[in-house]
């Protein structure tokens, strides 16, 4: 449904935030009341003038009552019931705080339209309503290549700049969208509608508009648009560089949807797609980005000692990770286990026990026979299920397989679901979760996609291949050759394949005799994450999102918190609430670089064919990189907190390490004498440039952390200095530069001492050698 700006009285305003913001202390969603004054504002749109003000409801309890009413009927003929009555419950409490009086309010039912409703929808259908305003409230929505809806939310477009300009704007997106999967439809759909909605800021009238997208003036507006938008962006406390990655990808969708189809002429010059650089670098740095979820840092990076070595702490994190897959491979395989179990016995039992009869019906049954259902009687549900199946089409089908409420062993519909073995998002994500502990190269969208049988219903998505059995998946990628993926299975996982198949099949026959009328479900029986209840099937075709989505009472969660093992509590409170099959792939990408210290050897176990940083950076986490530049940080905090108060008898308030671990902390991390340390290479260092002399072995090596940023510094140093000796200036220099000026001499001249070269560091010299710091603004610093 479109946004529509209706002006209420400021009372009504005050009512509806004071009702909300009562609402969402008790945890709901922060969204819920603008969506639901949003809804009440569509209502009055279709039968009120714009500029309302509800002066006559305040007035008369009749007319508030009227439009109450109204307003549920208007609701309930839009949504489901369970929708409605949450926004229609809100109204209702929020006119009750409005009004001096009792209101005799509809009664409201989240699972049927009863009499009550029924009268309310008859009251607003005979109002004066805007046929108009109904078709626009309805609103435009795009279809992606696989059929999937999404709502392209250009309502502000539509009342500044008419029918016409929005039909033509609406028929090359619709166009575009057509070619699009979903995934990336969905990620690209509501930028463009915002970036589409912005121009009624600049241009008040379609002929305004049109004269702005001439080839001569379309890169200028768009530039005013840019920054006009740029900096509401920032009022709200946004991330600068969120708002340039959503204008870039609004100006490849407005390119293709309106300049390529030739609706608009190519501009005269370029339109602006600037990318935004962060100034700050951390300490150091791997091609590892990402991030942790907060239960994650707990769970993996937390409470680790201050005092211990770095390859201490390391094989710390890894043993966490180790025990977290141990722990969830234990709870999900008991859950793989008891699926298979039930399946073949619910094979032997659908054979055993008596099918119901439908009383009444043609099944040859008589009348005077009765089958009994329920805990005691399994057998018969089971047979009973197996023979009518899915989406049976009864009153009740939890009562007619599970048992009536008179019965005293009645099955419930959820225990009914788990003991027919039904598949739900929790079951699949078990098994699809153990799937990628053992085959991380797995990704969501390629389960998702997961046909197992092509289009003339051949299995294909599992099949013998040689001596091995593979699957066969594709990623959401470009080109068929580089969507597909093969992935050999081993026996263990073979076997979960087979579970998987056996478990999704009553839904399959389901979706097979029963297809969809939905384009994107139509031929839902082809994938293999198919979930079912007593009453439907479907394609899960986003079971990762809902795993990510489910709480912790979901029995996808609760399973891995309750499977007995050697964890804390709290440990497996906080596994449960991150596992999902992202985290199942982080899991093993984290171990494997640990292990290995290679990205390419991550790379492999990711199914990626080469080093592509982009797409390890959302398994290797920066949170990994940030946790150890915040404990370098502390440890040379403590160490020189610990030089300055080592005689005071307040040291151990002031530093984080306690008594016991001091001289072990000391040991592995205090701070040594860096000048002596440069003193004793100092001579051999500028003898060895001119003679090329092998230096004496006075100690190994050192170790350096540079970054690019570093690397500036250390070039603004030795330029400055070599500068100053040059023209012989007689500038005085803090004893300190001459420290950090031999630094700098050794790291930017070691190429020309060493037989090899260090492609890396050539690298950050290059790098850092195109970004200069300001010598003028550094120079200062460093003289006395």
């Amino acid at each position: 449904m479109n946004s529509v700006a209706i002006k209420l009285l400021p009372l009504v305003q005050s009512a509806l935030s004071h009702s909300f913001k009562r609402l969402l202390s008790d945890n709901a969603p922060k969204e819920c009341g603008a969506v639901v004054v949003n809804n009440y504002s569509a209502y009055v749109s279709t039968f009120k003038p714009s500029g309302y003000t509800a002066l006559d409801i305040l007035n008369s309890p009749e007319e508030l009552l009227k439009q109450l009413r109204g307003f549920v009927g208007f609701i309930y003929s839009q949504y489901n019931c369970k929708r409605a009555y949450d926004v229609t419950r809100l109204v209702i409490r929020t006119f009750d705080t409005l009004a001096k009086y009792q209101i005799d309010s509809p009664q409201l039912s989240m699972v049927e339209v009863n009499d009550d409703i029924g009268q309310c929808i008859d009251e607003f259908i005979n109002l004066q309503v805007s046929p108009d305003r109904l078709s626009y409230l309805n609103g435009w929505q795009l279809k992606s290549k696989e059929g999937k809806i999404f709502n392209f939310a250009i309502g502000q477009f539509h009342e500044a700049y008419g029918d016409k300009l929005t039909a033509d704007i609406y028929r090359h997106t619709y166009e575009y969208g057509r070619t699009q999967k979903s995934t990336t439809l969905r990620s690209s759909v509501e930028p463009f509608a915002a970036f589409l909605n912005s121009f009624a800021t600049h241009c008040d009238s379609d002929d305004d508009l049109r004269a702005q997208l001439k080839a001569n003036k379309l890169s200028a507006f768009l530039e005013k648009v840019m920054w006009c938008s740029f900096s509401r962006h920032l009022a709200k406390s946004n991330k600068s560089a969120a708002f340039f990655v959503r204008w870039t990808s609004a100006i490849k969708v407005f390119r293709i949807c309106f300049i390529d189809s030739g609706l608009i002429d190519e501009p005269v010059r370029p339109i602006l797609t600037p990318v935004f650089r962060e100034s700050s670098q951390p300490i150091a740095k791997v091609a590892a980005g990402g991030k942790l979820t907060a239960n994650e840092e707990k769970l993996w990076l937390a409470t680790i000692p201050l005092h211990i070595k770095d390859e201490t702490a390391i094989q710390i994190i890894e043993d966490r990770l180790q025990a977290s897959e141990e722990h969830v491979r234990a709870s999900y395989d008991a859950v793989f286990e008891r699926i298979k179990d039930k399946h073949e016995r619910n094979l032997k039992l659908s054979k055993i026990g008596s099918v119901k009869p439908i009383i009444g019906g043609s099944s040859g049954f008589k009348k005077n026979e009765r089958v009994r259902v329920g805990r005691n009687h399994l057998a018969n549900s089971i047979a009973s299920f197996y023979k009518y199946g899915v989406g049976a089409g009864f009153t009740s089908s939890e009562q007619f397989f599970g048992g009536s409420f008179y019965n005293s062993d009645r099955i419930s519909a959820s225990d009914l679901v788990d003991e027919l073995n039904l598949p739900t998002t929790s079951t699949l994500g078990a098994l699809c979760t153990l799937l990628v502990l053992e085959h991380p190269a797995l990704t969501p969208s390629a389960l998702h996609n997961w046909e197992l049988f092509n289009k003339n219903g051949q299995m294909s998505g599992y099949k013998q291949v040689g001596n091995n059995y593979v699957i066969v998946v594709h990623k959401n990628r470009k080109g068929a050759r580089n969507a597909q993926q093969d992935i050999i299975l081993n026996e263990y996982s073979q076997s979960i394949v087979k579970t998987l198949i056996n478990h999704t099949e009553l839904a399959r026959q389901h979706l097979k005799a029963n297809p969809s009328t939905d384009e994107f479900q139509e031929n839902a029986w082809r994938y293999m994450l198919l979930k079912a209840n007593l009453k439907e099937a479907s394609w899960c075709a986003t079971l990762g999102d809902c795993l990510s989505a489910a709480s912790v009472k979901r029995a996808y969660r609760h399973w891995v918190y309750s499977h007995p093992s050697s964890m804390s509590e709290s440990d497996k409170l906080l596994l449960s609430r991150s596992v999902s099959l992202r985290s199942a792939r982080k899991i093993r990408a984290i171990r494997t670089y640990i292990k290995t210290h290679s990205l390419r050897e991550v790379a492999e176990v990711l199914g990626h064919n080469t080093v592509n940083v982009d797409l390890l950076n959302k398994y290797l986490p920066s949170a990994l990189m940030d946790f150890f530049n915040t404990r370098w940080i502390r440890q040379f905090q403590n160490a020189f907190i610990y030089i300055a108060m080592q005689e005071s008898e307040y040291l151990f308030e002031a530093v984080d390490i306690k008594p016991e671990n001091l001289d072990e902390f000391l040991q592995n991390h205090g701070i040594h004498d860096i000048p002596k340390l440069f003193g004793k290479f100092k001579s051999h260092a500028m003898l060895s440039l001119v003679e090329k002399e092998e230096p004496q072995e006075r100690f190994d090596e050192v170790t350096l952390t540079i970054t690019k940023n570093v690397m500036r510094v250390l070039i603004a140093i030795k330029s400055i200095v070599d500068r100053s000796k040059e023209v012989q200036d007689g500038q005085i220099f803090r004893d300190i530069v001459s420290t950090w000026y031999e630094a700098a001499t050794l790291i930017l001249t070691e190429d020309a001492r060493e037989s090899t070269i260090n492609a890396e560091r050539s690298q950050l010299i290059a790098d850092a050698n195109k970004s200069p710091l300001d010598i003028q603004l550094i120079v200062g610093a460093l003289t006395c």
